[in-house]
């Protein structure tokens, strides 16, 4: 890493940490969000972590969380990273990904205009050790927040949104209304930024076919431009055909890596499909027969992150799945008479039937939010496959609700059940992330683990932490004589170990053991992994009171303290003791 990007690292810390909260004695810059988990993880979670981008709901003084970024937690909500200093400025589409036979971590980082749900910025790739191996731009067009998505670990399909001048005329608009938002992607090579292929919504979808209509004042210049479609998510098959979700035209649309036509389009005011109620055959096109068709029918409105999960050999059936807003946000409301298609959100998986005339598109799953949330904006639905080619469990993010939420797909089929997991993003107040993720994950920290010493009742307390770590198991503490006191050199006693089974370990141990190394005395920790390696280790600190600004009990030494600021790769052996 470059001088420049440490250097910002520093800064990045600095201006948060004033608002840490001191949660983490070791880390008191970092102030991650508290999970407030009302369902807590069954044994029929998938394995791996939880990644989220909380960022405030509401602006203010006390606007929750404290600290906005990437982070990774565990089933219990226990921290593992927090991205602080990683990446710069609103940070969005958080994930585990694979590039060049690496596995990485991604995440957009840029500008976000609340109001119009775009922004502006780069996408970065870190590897296990949390080091930049890449960073994308188009040199085409900006890059927006919505879009991400490796394929083949070479490409990058990206979405941007693109203000352009048109004749609104048609669509009720008045002379000064000429700007429109075309829903842009393109396929981007990442290495080398070349352009692979860039499509246009505004050759396909026609704006008369949108759900927001242009009001009064949009259209009137480039930073306020109609928004007629709203290109949220974008996917491809092995077949080089691409997916996109038309949010403000409620449509999710196949089209053509060959040419940009549309093969098919779900939903909207042109479906290609006949919507099936959930519990009807491909032969039943009687959508009324049903107390509540909204609740029962494969409507949707307003949704996010359309994927391709399954074709059969011919062709003749695809299942794709996606998550159901059922909801528009206040800034762009709707018109449309589809604008709410259920009374909650909702992950839902379609199978769609092309050999049944007319062509037919029935629900195999849905998964409903926990006490009725219905996100106005943003939220995901991750498939997490079974290891047998089936739905194993569905992982969603509830968007703008501020929640995420684990679904474990049953033998029967029975998507009614209660989840096997659920989760607020901050008890502290109305949060929400784009999107969340369950991942698999091993990270290898090249900071510092940092440590703190403290002088408790006639004991010693030590606590350490290691940001971003998934491979230390234990930490065993130390002690060493410093200061040249008689017979003292430079011995190292070891003074016990406890295992980590969270962000932050807390080890006592009585002042007599450490006082037969003299008055003064610093403390460190090394950190070991399953097969009892050192993987790590701390600064040498000296013990210090506990409350801040008090006297020092050894004659004013501080506690030396390193975070995340340094980045020097461990690998120094230390001295005088077998065990290490």
């Amino acid at each position: 890493m470059n001088r420049f990007a440490t250097l910002f690292g520093l800064l990045a810390l600095t201006a948060h940490h004033a608002l840490a909260d001191w949660q983490y004695r070791s880390r008191p810059d970092l102030s991650p969000p508290r999970l407030n988990i009302t369902i807590p993880a069954t044994d029929d979670v998938a394995p791996g972590y939880i990644f989220v981008t909380p960022y405030p709901a509401s602006n203010g003084p006390h606007a929750a969380p404290e600290q906005p970024a990437a982070y990774i937690f565990r089933n219990d909500g226990d921290l593992v990273w927090s991205s602080l200093g990683y990446f710069a400025g609103w940070v969005g589409n958080f994930q585990v990904t694979k590039y060049r036979g690496q596995t990485a971590l991604q995440a957009f980082q840029g500008t976000l205009n609340p109001l119009h749900g775009h922004g502006y910025g780069t996408v970065a790739l870190l590897d296990e050790t949390y080091r930049p191996v890449a960073n994308l731009q188009s040199l085409h067009k900006l890059v927006s927040i919505h879009e991400f998505r490796i394929v083949n670990e070479k490409t990058a399909l990206v979405e941007i949104y693109q203000p352009t001048p048109y004749n609104l005329g048609p669509y009720g608009g008045a002379e000064d209304q000429q700007w429109i938002v075309d829903g842009v992607w393109q396929e981007l090579d990442i290495e080398t930024g070349e352009l692979l292929f860039e499509g246009h919504s505004l050759d396909f979808a026609d704006p008369a076919d949108s759900a927001t209509p242009l009001r009064g004042s949009t259209g009137t210049t480039s930073g306020d431009a109609w928004d007629y479609f709203h290109l949220n998510s974008i996917d491809k098959d092995d077949e080089g055909n691409y997916l996109l979700s038309g949010r403000h035209t409620s449509t999710i649309y196949k089209v053509s890596g060959r040419d940009g036509r549309v093969i098919w389009q779900l939903g909207g005011r042109n479906s290609s499909f006949t919507l099936l109620p959930r519990n009807s055959n491909d032969n039943d096109n009687n959508n009324n027969n049903d107390d509540n068709p909204k609740e029962s029918s494969t409507a949707f409105a307003f949704q996010h992150d359309a994927r391709f999960l399954w074709r059969s050999a011919d062709g003749a059936i695809e299942t794709i799945s996606f998550f159901d807003n059922s909801a528009a946000s206040s800034s762009s409301p709707s018109s449309s008479p589809s604008s709410s298609s259920s009374s909650s959100s909702s992950a839902r998986i379609v199978q769609l039937n092309h050999t049944a005339v007319p062509r037919t598109a029935r629900e195999v799953h849905r998964f409903r939010a926990p006490g009725g949330l219905v996100a106005a904006s943003q939220g995901n639905a991750q498939v997490l496959p079974a290891g047998n080619g089936e739905v194993g469990s569905v992982f969603v993010n509830w968007g703008s609700s501020g929640a995420v939420s684990e679904f474990r797909v049953g033998a029967d089929g029975d998507d009614d059940a209660a989840p096997v997991f659920h989760a607020f993003l901050d008890a502290a107040g109305a949060v929400q992330s784009y999107r969340g993720f369950r991942f698999a994950w091993a990270g290898r920290s090249r900071e510092t683990p940092a440590l703190v010493a403290l002088w408790g009742d006639k004991v010693v307390v030590a606590h350490v932490s290691w940001n971003g770590d998934t491979v230390a198991r234990e930490w065993v503490f130390y002690a060493e004589a410093v200061g040249g006191e008689a017979d003292a050199g430079t011995v190292t006693h070891r003074l016990g170990a406890k295992a980590k089974v969270s962000f932050e370990t807390t080890f006592e141990v009585s002042e007599e053991a450490v006082r037969v190394l003299g008055s003064r005395f610093v403390v460190f920790a090394v950190a070991l992994d399953a097969a009892g390696e050192a993987v790590g280790r701390s600064g040498k600190v000296h013990v210090r009171d506990d409350v801040p600004g008090g006297p020092g009990r050894e004659n004013g030494f501080d506690a030396l303290i390193q975070g995340a600021v340094e980045l020097s790769v461990f690998g120094d052996s230390v001295t005088g003791d077998d065990d290490l």
